[in-house]
């Protein structure tokens, strides 16, 4: 892969990254599994778009801070 294709599918990784980051922002209660599903069913689904292990390492980071978010978010209530 040359340069500016690597770098242009790097850049695509980080957009659907941030847009599925965003759509699930606030993180939902660690208890709801509708929210839960719902983020794993469209983090899966950019993965199968992208198959490398940067977009893999990327999308766990997502979820990782959301249910790091959601567990202190929630906790206080």
């Amino acid at each position: 892969m040359d340069n500016e294709k690597e770098l242009r599918q790097v850049y695509d990784i980080l957009t659907a990254a941030w847009r599925a980051y965003r759509e699930h922002y606030p993180p939902g209660n660690p208890q709801d599994d509708t929210y839960w599903s719902k983020l794993v069913d469209d983090l899966h689904e950019i993965e199968s778009q992208y198959n490398c292990q940067l977009c893999r390492d990327i999308l766990c980071n997502v979820a990782s801070d959301l249910e790091r978010k959601a567990k202190v978010l929630h906790q206080s209530k």
